[in-house]
């Protein structure tokens, strides 16, 4: 399934260039401010925020002025915190996420995205006291989410990104519960080409 997502994305992204009036990219990384929204039968937790990072590349491909697409590929730590029955539990997943965003440009200095994002499990696991469970086979393999936000370009290549990603597939095997991620995101970004 990997192989296949990255074939059709390096297509899309090779067809979509030609087509396109400039091409630039870059790196980036920052901070996550992870969450998730959990409820079942009878179960609705109280989650508090996991701080969590993400790091990757990104590329632009603008086919006018100011209409363009924006794909990255970022390592992405995600999870949540919660207290049940008076232990805090601690769930980090951490993911590969590959947004295919449109982006469109206010001025020269501002921009806006929005589009889907497909994420692929690399490890999950959960933290309890002194215990850690790898909880990977519980958890679906893809999250599918929303994300959408706003970046400032900056003219000494660097750029400011502000973005929430919200969680549209419920992530828990588990037939009895509901889990979907929930991720703002603050990001640095420095452009290469």
């Amino acid at each position: 399934m990997k192989k296949i997502v990255t074939v059709i994305f390096a297509t899309f992204l090779f067809g979509t260039a030609v087509l396109a009036q400039g091409v630039s990219g870059g790196i980036k990384g920052g901070l996550n401010l992870a969450n998730q929204s959990i409820s079942g039968s009878g179960l609705s937790l109280d989650t508090k925020t996991l701080i969590g990072f993400h790091g990757g590349a990104y590329a632009t491909v603008m086919f006018t002025k100011n209409v363009g697409i924006q794909p990255e590929i970022l390592y992405s730590v995600q999870g949540s915190k919660f207290d049940f029955n008076g232990t805090t539990t601690t769930t980090r997943i951490n993911y590969i996420n590959i947004p295919i965003l449109f982006r469109y440009n206010v001025n020269d200095m501002i921009s806006v995205h929005v589009g889907p994002q497909i994420g692929f499990v690399g490890s999950a696991k959960s933290e309890n006291g002194n215990n850690t469970t790898d909880i990977k086979d519980n958890v679906s393999s893809t999250d599918i989410a929303l994300a959408f936000g706003g970046t400032i370009e900056l003219p000494m290549k660097l750029n400011f990104t502000a973005r929430y990603c919200l969680g549209l597939s419920d992530i828990d095997k588990d037939n009895n519960s509901t889990s979907k991620n929930l991720v703002f995101q603050l990001s640095v970004g420095y452009k290469l080409f």
